[in-house]
């Protein structure tokens, strides 16, 4: 019996931000303190799938990060 291979999503360095630098890279729609919150509950909303720590240092993919947020503009349509 074959052991199934397990499909890793590959997440780049460049893929990988800071709260401040997520937020800044797209200041018209995301600021700080809304990144803070939605990280603050990730363990409940679902977003601890694009959350890495670096040492002390949280960090966020943003492919992840939009992943999520598309999830959740459909949750909200449905």
């Amino acid at each position: 019996m074959q052991t199934p291979i397990l499909q890793i999503d590959t997440i780049t360095l460049d893929d990988l931000f800071s709260v401040e630098a997520l937020a800044a890279k797209h200041s018209s729609i995301l600021t700080v303190p809304t990144l803070r919150w939605q990280l603050r509950f990730r363990n409940r909303n679902g977003l601890a799938s694009a959350c890495f720590h670096l040492g002390k240092k949280l960090l966020i993919s943003k492919s992840r990060y939009e992943q999520w947020l598309s999830s959740q503009a459909e949750r909200a349509i449905a």
